[in-house]
């Protein structure tokens, strides 16, 4: 970005937010520039928790088909400090 567009960028920042301070009635507050369906692809931190919780049940079972008891209970004390985050 050269210095020309930087201080033009500058310029309408500086001259959008004095439009939103000094007349609050036609304000948008950066809302009509915000896409509506932008939340739609991300998912939430609770479904990211179950998912991990689903994937170390799936582990976990693993462990304890090999007998690896140590690692098992690990993994469970793990999957149950998820639970709590729910």
């Amino acid at each position: 970005m050269t210095d020309k567009e930087y201080k033009k960028l500058y310029d309408r920042i500086k001259r959008d937010l004095y439009d939103e301070f000094i007349n609050p009635q036609s304000a948008t507050y950066g809302l009509d520039i915000i896409d509506e369906n932008i939340y739609e692809g991300i998912e939430s931190p609770k479904y990211d928790i179950k998912t991990e919780i689903k994937n170390l049940k799936l582990i976990l079972q693993e462990y304890l088909d090999k007998e690896e008891y140590e690692k098992a209970a690990l993994t469970n004390q793990r999957i149950n400090e998820l639970i709590k985050k729910l």
